[in-house]
């Protein structure tokens, strides 16, 4: 006859007393859910930090973390018509916005109004668009040529030189100095934000680069959980402003 050990029998009949998960477990629980719900769950309102991206590695976050992290690099064009101001100031020589590219992938028509208040010699401004290969910057047309005098202009273009980034670029035909600004109109879009070779950010270590970083385009935003001891830089063709909120 088998002897039942009663302090076994005592020990079957205790119930296990649940394991409550950690903050990092709640954390990835509601990821998840955000994930297959397009939801993405806060217990606590997200603080934001404004960044700038330069074209060098630059510090996103670093231990301790504030875990996890949502990087979001925020469109400077948004629906199907929108203004932009390209520049505005006073020049004394040659200069370009390609630290500061336009996005224009999403748009077929690009208006542009100059407003110069003052002007000595005689300025051409030129419309340029990047390649998205090379990285390089080319001359698509003269949008404004031979100003000599102050006043407000208007030009357009179409399908030439409205390709994925835009910039401008200012030259003195004869030397002189000119304060202008000029704004840019972008029509016919469709909807989302364009999302130019030049606008995008690429996230990773130090060393990162334009070619190895892990991309987030204009527009677009992404949920990172850094590991304890993980440091977290991003770099960009151009000087980029963007957004990271701790959740």
């Amino acid at each position: 006859m088998t002897k039942i050990n009663p302090y076994i029998v005592k020990r079957r009949l205790i119930p296990v007393s649940p394991s409550f998960p950690t903050e990092a477990e709640k954390a990835v629980k509601a990821l998840k859910g955000a994930y297959f719900m397009g939801v993405l769950q806060i217990s606590r309102p997200p603080k934001c930090i404004p960044l700038t991206v330069l074209t060098t590695p630059t510090l996103i976050a670093e231990p301790p973390h504030e875990w996890p992290y949502l990087v979001l690099n925020p469109s400077l064009a948004v629906g199907l018509t929108t203004s932009y101001v390209l520049f505005s100031g006073n020049v004394v020589g040659a200069g370009n916005t390609q630290l500061s590219p336009l996005g224009v992938a999403n748009y077929m028509q690009c208006h542009f109004h100059l407003n110069v208040t003052v002007v000595a010699g005689i300025w051409d401004i030129y419309a340029q668009t990047r390649d998205p290969n090379t990285g390089n910057w080319a001359d698509s047309q003269v949008i404004f040529g031979g100003i000599a005098a102050p006043g407000t202009f208007y030009a357009t273009v179409g399908n030439l030189g409205v390709a994925v980034d835009f910039a401008i670029r200012w030259v003195p035909v004869a030397p002189g100095n000119m304060t202008f600004s000029i704004t840019a109109t972008l029509k016919e879009g469709v909807g989302g934000g364009p999302a130019g070779l030049s606008r995008a950010i690429f996230l990773g270590g130090r060393d990162v680069t334009v070619a190895t970083g892990l991309p987030i385009f204009e527009g677009e935003s992404m949920v990172v959980l850094p590991g304890p001891d993980i440091v977290l830089y991003a770099i960009a063709n151009a000087n980029i402003p963007i957004k990271v909120f701790t959740l």
